[in-house]
């Protein structure tokens, strides 16, 4: 017993009586140490020799198995961490043998399908392969089963619920004498990554839709404001409730109209502050869903409060919602049906379900009979680019969140299945005392000054200069910056300084209107500066008043709006 390691003796003792005792004992493993300390695994026979019954000698032949037991440790700590990564990855894995059937999953692949491992055990890798993948993936599993090497996967699966998961990674098989014993494959599920890289692409064809849009805008704007300011004129020197009349009239809808849209493209596209400004907004709704369900079979109805309040709101913009609410009200009627849009006033208090600080609001809503929302779909109806139909942008109800929230106000969806649905648009309703101080200025509104033009295109400058000779206004042109300077200096220097200065934005290859805007102030700190330009989306827009401007006025406008911006900008002691 003294070669027999310690832990091993016990052992040893109990077959060497066991072998007394005339025991056949066939094979062993035990451990020896040798006379320098090393443990040698040894693995043999051993036999007794018996004389008249009694054991006298005792034979045993051993055989060194070191190698074989410190192999046998490693492939067992080998499996158990294959095990261990298998069981506790957070990637898909699979093994499927060389008829489809699945052999073992791990709970990543339970998790990631829906399945449980009952389920399994009767499902093929086919099974869960999307439809339109089975061609090509059944190519590809022969390959691997064929081939020696690692196969990128790059296919759809179906999971339990019937979602698609889109999945990437590697196959290979196993081999043994040359022939595939099953196939293993790691999977990713990259649905949400793939969802990335569309919304990725589609942003950067809105970048380039935006580039576009906006120089469009903006030659398309000054070509409208001409044709507006001279059916402003023709209409304020015809005669009223004359066919004249009523034509021009129907020309200045259709150009508003123009107007709205190269606004609408570029709030699509590149977004923007709104530019806002006191409206009556049951006229708006009204104008906007007509105008939207024009040649449709869908009956719209209305039902505003007689004493609506007004709102500041970039008009163009508010439209443009009420427009994609209605034309996805259409689409939920193919086949006509009923739309009611209300308005009415409302007090929310501080601990209102909307979320939105406590005052006074105006509810809108658009309510149709169509086949309604599931409620699963509610959750994501405002996401950018989720839609619900095949050949939607998902863009429609992005939008008009976007705008709702920049107004300070907010839209939400009632709807079920089967039952319609209804959306509620909340607008901050205009202070009172202020709706109180637009009427006045406006009523108080007067003519007469000397106002400078700044455009760089002389048909904007024509048209301009036109209009302001109708309304009793002087005036003089500059095509950019340096020139309004020139002339505002001079004006200053003969006595007859400008009252006002209408300049454009931007002025290609010159200097536009905020660099103008601030040479003025140094020159003369009571400069009144009214910014106009086609790129309605641009910030200064928005905010004039943080960059000097005393009004602003979008291109294209018509005279009543350039009357009515003058009256707002114009000093009411000059």
């Amino acid at each position: 017993m003294d070669i027999v390691a310690e832990g091993c003796r016990d052992k040893c003792r109990y077959i060497f009586k066991a072998l007394i005792g005339g025991e056949r004992i066939d094979r062993n493993e035990t451990v020896f140490i040798s006379k320098d300390g090393r443990r040698i695994a040894v693995e043999g026979r051993c036999q007794t020799t018996f004389e008249n019954g009694k054991a006298v000698a005792m034979t045993g032949i051993f055989r060194d198995i070191s190698e074989q037991v410190k192999n046998d440790l490693a492939l067992r700590e080998s499996e158990q961490r294959f095990r261990t990564l298998f069981e506790n990855s957070t990637d898909i894995m699979q093994i499927v043998a060389t008829n489809g059937h699945f052999l073992h999953v791990n709970p990543a692949w339970l998790k990631a399908f829906g399945y449980n491992r009952d389920e399994v055990s009767n499902l093929t890798i086919f099974d869960l392969i999307a439809p339109d993948c089975q061609g090509h993936c059944k190519k590809t599993f022969q390959q691997v089963l064929a081939e020696d090497k690692v196969h990128q996967i790059d296919t759809t699966f179906i999971a339990k619920d019937g979602q698609r998961i889109e999945i990437e990674g590697s196959a290979t098989a196993i081999f043994k004498d040359g022939n595939p014993l099953y196939s293993q494959c790691i999977f990713r599920d990259v649905t949400e990554k793939r969802k990335m890289e569309e919304e990725i692409l589609k942003t950067q064809k809105l970048e380039s839709i935006g580039v576009f849009a906006g120089g469009l805008a903006h030659d398309f704007n000054n070509l409208l404001i001409a044709v507006l300011g001279n059916i402003s004129l023709a209409k304020a020197t015809a005669a009223e409730n004359t066919p004249l009349a009523g034509q021009l009239k129907k020309a200045e809808k259709a150009a508003l109209r123009a107007k709205g849209l190269t606004h609408q493209l570029l709030t699509f596209a590149k977004g923007g502050a709104p530019i806002k400004k006191l409206s009556g907004i049951a006229d708006l709704v009204r104008d906007s869903v007509d105008f939207s369900l024009r040649g449709s079979n869908v009956k719209q109805k209305y039902q505003f409060a007689p004493d609506l309040w007004t709102a500041e709101v970039d008009e163009d913009q508010l439209s443009q919602v009420i427009q994609n609410l209605v034309i996805n009200a259409g689409q939920a009627m193919p086949d006509g049906g009923s739309l009611t849009v209300t308005g009415e006033n409302i007090t929310l208090g501080s601990d209102n379900h909307t979320g939105l600080p406590a005052g006074r609001y105006l509810l809108l809503t658009v309510s149709d009979e169509g086949h309604g929302i599931s409620r699963q779909d509610q959750d994501k109806i405002f996401d950018p680019y989720f839609s619900r139909k095949e050949r939607g942008s998902g863009l429609g109800l992005a939008v008009a969140y976007a705008i709702m929230k920049k107004h300070d106000g907010l839209i939400t969806v009632d709807s079920a299945p089967g039952t319609g649905t209804t959306f509620s648009l909340y607008l901050p309703a205009a202070r009172p005392r202020f709706e109180k101080a637009g009427k006045q200025q406006y009523e108080e509104s007067t003519t007469g000054g000397h106002i400078l033009i700044m455009d760089d295109e002389r048909i904007v400058r024509d048209v301009a200069a036109e209009m302001l000779d109708f309304l009793g206004y002087t005036n003089s042109s500059a095509e950019h910056g340096e020139q309004a300077i020139t002339l505002y200096r001079a004006a200053m220097s003969n006595g007859k300084p400008f009252d006002a200065v209408l300049m454009d934005l931007t002025i290609p290859g010159g200097m536009g209107g905020q660099e103008t805007m601030a040479r003025l102030l140094e020159i003369d700190p009571q400069a009144t500066g009214i910014v106009s330009s086609g790129y309605a989306n641009d910030p200064i827009m928005a905010n004039f008043t943080d960059y000097g401007f005393s009004a602003v006025i979008p291109k294209p406008y018509e005279m009543d709006e350039l009357r009515t911006t003058l009256a707002q900008a114009l000093p009411r002691n000059r």
